[in-house]
């Protein structure tokens, strides 16, 4: 096994909700038992004796899926990791390994994309936090109506709108 770093995407926000503090715990404890640096973004607290490192963005705005996952991919082949442990909401899961495939094969990086256990000892409908600032992760109907659209979408025109 290579050099693993760790890429934590928030939910919602902001960082007190019940999803991104999962995915802060999560994250956490995965960093300290392997070793490993974390990617993520604001909304997502990491314990300050773990190296960390922050995608820029303003406050109350954001970064889109595919922006943090090209950050991370730049992130890790700059220190040399060869493998990504992705920590993500169950919803939100799909979309952030296929941003950080295609971001990976786009720059010719060889990195091995994993996802963390822990992801599945929560049911999906247990990420929604109506408290969310944004209204897409408040509830699973909000997040389809946007996600089938996503889905559906072409890659090279997500690519456009997403970064």
């Amino acid at each position: 096994m290579g050099k693993t770093g760790i890429v934590a995407f928030a939910f919602g926000s902001p960082e007190t909700i019940r999803s991104n503090q999962r995915i802060a715990h999560i994250a956490s404890q995965n960093a300290i038992k392997l070793g490993a640096p974390v990617y993520t973004q604001l909304d997502i607290y990491i314990h300050l004796e773990i190296r960390t490192e922050y995608i820029a963005e303003e406050v109350g705005n954001p970064p889109p899926t595919l922006r943090i996952a090209k950050g991370a991919v730049r992130w890790a082949k700059q220190r040399g990791i060869t493998e990504l442990l992705v920590i993500a909401a169950k919803p939100h899961l799909w979309r952030c390994v296929r941003d950080l495939i295609r971001s990976a094969r786009e720059t010719q990086t060889q990195i091995m994309i994993r996802v963390c256990e822990e992801i599945e000892q929560y049911p999906k409908n247990s990420w929604f936090c109506p408290e969310s600032t944004q209204t897409r992760t408040q509830s699973e109907k909000n997040w389809q109506k946007r996600e089938w659209f996503l889905k559906l979408l072409p890659f090279f025109i997500y690519k456009r709108i997403a970064n």
